[in-house]
Formats: C-alpha cells, sequence, structure tokens
C-alpha cells in the first residue's frame, strides 16, 4: 500500500490522487443510479427559478422575434475549468435546439477559441435534426477575444471580451440575457449594462468570488453547483438524472461518515 501511495504522489500528486480516489468511488454510485433510473425509478428534482424561466425564453422570443444572448464565459475546453464551460454548452444545446424549431436561435459568444467550433457544431446539429440545415447561420456564434499580440494576460482577455458584450447588450434587441461559465470580475460590468435596460438574466458561475456578482445582476441566478444541473432540469436524460441522484447519496453518506466520527470522538471510542 505504501509503495502504491509514493507511486501516485510521484507521477500524479497528492491533488490528483485525492480526486481519482474521488472518482472511483463515485463510478459505482453513479452506475447504481443508472440502473435505477432505467428501471424506471422516478425521483423529484427540486425547483431552480433559473431553469424554470429559461424554458419560458423560448415563447417569448417566437413571439417577440428578438433572441437570447448566451454567453459562455472565459474559458475553453481542456482547461481547469472545462466542466463550466460543459455547463454552459450543455445550455446551448436546449436553447440551440429550441431555437432551430421556432426560428429564433440564440446569440452565443465566447472569448477561448476552444469553445468557438463546439458551439458552432451544436448550433449547426440542432438545425440538422429539425430538417433544416439550410437555415444555420454560423454568424450566431461569435468569438469576443482580444489580439494575443496586444494583450498577453487573462485578465486583459476577460475585460476585453465584457467589453464586446457590453456592446452587443447596448445595441441588439434581446429578449433575455444567459450567462454561465467561468467568469471573474468582468461578471459584474456584462450584468450591470444588461440590468440597466431590464434585459431579463439568467445567469451563474462555480467561481465563489464571484457569486455576489451574480445575485446581485442576474434576474434568475444560478448559484454554484447549480450550473451542472442544467442536462437534468432542461433534457431529463437519464445521465444527468443519474449524476444527481449519484452525488446526492454522496452526500448522504459523507453527512453520515461526519456524524459518525463526531459520535465516536465524543464518546471516546477513538
Amino acid at each position: 500500500m505504501d509503495a502504491l501511495q509514493s507511486l501516485l504522489k510521484s507521477s500524479i500528486g497528492t491533488d490528483q490522487a485525492s480526486a481519482l480516489a474521488v472518482f472511483l468511488f463515485f463510478l459505482p454510485l453513479f452506475f447504481f443510479a443508472r440502473w435505477a433510473v432505467r428501471r424506471g425509478a422516478k425521483f423529484s428534482l427540486r425547483p431552480i427559478p433559473g431553469y424554470a424561466a429559461l424554458k419560458g425564453l423560448l415563447g417569448r422570443s417566437a413571439e417577440t422575434g428578438q433572441p437570447a444572448h448566451l454567453s459562455l464565459g472565459v474559458s475553453g475546453i481542456g482547461d481547469k475549468f472545462t466542466a463550466d464551460t460543459m455547463a454552459a454548452l450543455t445550455i446551448l444545446d436546449y436553447l440551440a435546439e429550441r431555437g432551430a424549431i421556432s426560428a429564433s436561435p440564440p446569440i452565443v459568444t465566447c472569448s477561448h477559441p476552444t469553445t468557438l467550433p463546439v458551439a458552432k457544431d451544436l448550433l449547426r446539429r440542432a438545425y440538422q435534426r429539425q430538417g433544416y440545415p439550410e437555415e444555420y447561420d454560423p454568424a450566431r456564434t461569435r468569438l469576443i477575444a482580444p489580439d494575443p499580440f496586444l494583450y498577453t494576460q487573462a485578465q486583459n482577455d476577460a475585460l476585453a471580451y465584457a467589453a464586446g458584450v457590453m456592446r452587443l447588450l447596448d445595441h441588439q434587441k434581446l429578449v433575455a440575457n444567459v450567462m454561465v461559465g467561468n467568469f471573474g470580475d468582468e461578471f459584474l460590468l456584462m450584468g450591470e449594462t444588461a440590468a440597466q435596460r431590464r434585459i431579463t438574466q439568467i445567469g451563474g458561475t462555480s467561481s465563489a468570488r464571484v457569486l455576489p456578482f451574480v445575485y446581485a445582476t442576474m434576474t434568475h441566478p444560478l448559484i454554484g453547483e447549480e450550473i451542472y444541473a442544467g442536462g437534468a432540469y432542461l433534457s431529463d436524460k437519464s445521465a444527468h438524472v443519474s449524476s444527481l441522484l449519484a452525488q446526492d447519496i454522496m452526500r448522504w453518506l459523507l453527512v453520515a461518515a461526519m456524524v459518525a466520527g463526531v459520535v465516536i470522538r465524543t464518546l471516546g471510542l477513538v
């Protein structure tokens, strides 16, 4: 066992080894939850107003002819914030599917080049599935980023992206502004711009230091890990529902272990 621990620490590091241990513990729970869902087990999800409002956006968009804007954040795919970007892409998949039906697709902005082709492909596939491939407009997905020769710091990149989105929010008639992904202080700049125009806003991030900006500017904030639940709430796919169920089971097991540990230490058994 000591040799195995030494090998893990030397090859992937302590943090990565801990994450791997948690993942291996989570896998059996996920497969059990997936099996239960496929066998017909029903689980109620607590209501999240942000996703309920998101479902109503497309009807308003079709009535008014005004699109929704979706920001995919300032990170890309393949970095440490990939999970946040994937959460945003899950919402894009939902909006693209419904937008292709109503002929009112969202305007999508991103600041990282690895996110752009994935976003374009999601929108294109949505039109293909609905039988209207000729209606796909690649200009609906836009890369807003500075020249890398002019800016070298990530903060400058994010602020330049925020400036481009603020211009879009000022000039484009929108039914809503949706911002999900990884953000920094620039979230407040974009959120405040839309708030001044009284645009309905739905957004969230996993960054704890940005959550005050989310709560202050968003009409329907998504707090913390709620951004990762989009697939279960919007598409109702078994894999997403199973993942939420497995996470809840894991939480209850951790809470039970903590309570048991406190009781054992209190009784002096250890």
